[in-house]
């Protein structure tokens, strides 16, 4: 009896991390390429030796994390964003993006979405989980309304004030 395997994110990213190093820079380069339709094409020979060729999620991922990788567990997409700055009067200053992104259907426009995020990130030296993130890219397809439930709830919910615990005597 065979099992479907559950993809293993971490190790995943660990082996993008490796295929990406500082030694590898050139092929960092041509996957940024890819977010631009004229020179799209020149991120594909990198995407084939990942096997991200024919698969968006791993595509989208590939390319995210050639254009910022710094990785760190735990950060995750609502929870990177919220780091983008202090919130004022109730309001972000990331809100009106995160809307945005929370409203996408497809991934090819979550991917764009997800580009302009990472971006952001980079420049204000903001880690990412890639690894959560793989997770959600492959989630999407069935689950992506719970997706954007875990994301906004991260950006959003006001955390909970920690209980002290009662001691009896």
């Amino acid at each position: 009896m065979s099992t479907q395997e559950k993809p293993d994110h971490a190790a995943y990213i660990a082996r993008l991390a490796s295929a990406l190093d500082d030694q590898h820079r050139g092929d960092r380069a041509a996957l940024r390429r890819y977010w631009s339709p004229t020179t799209r094409h020149q991120a594909f020979p990198v995407l084939g030796k990942l096997g991200a060729l024919g698969d968006d999620r791993n595509t989208i991922l590939c390319t995210l994390f050639a254009e910022h990788p710094l990785h760190q567990v735990g950060l995750t997409v609502g929870k990177a964003a919220l780091y983008l700055g202090d919130r004022k009067d109730g309001d972000h200053p990331f809100d009106r993006h995160f809307r945005r992104l929370l409203a996408c259907d497809e991934l090819p426009d979550l991917g764009a979405q997800l580009h302009r995020l990472v971006k952001r990130l980079s420049r204000e030296g903001v880690a990412l989980d890639y690894a959560a993130l793989h997770r959600d890219l492959n989630f999407w397809a069935n689950y992506s309304d719970r997706v954007k439930i875990d994301w906004a709830s991260q950006f959003w919910q006001i955390p909970l004030p920690e209980s002290k615990t009662e001691t009896r005597s």
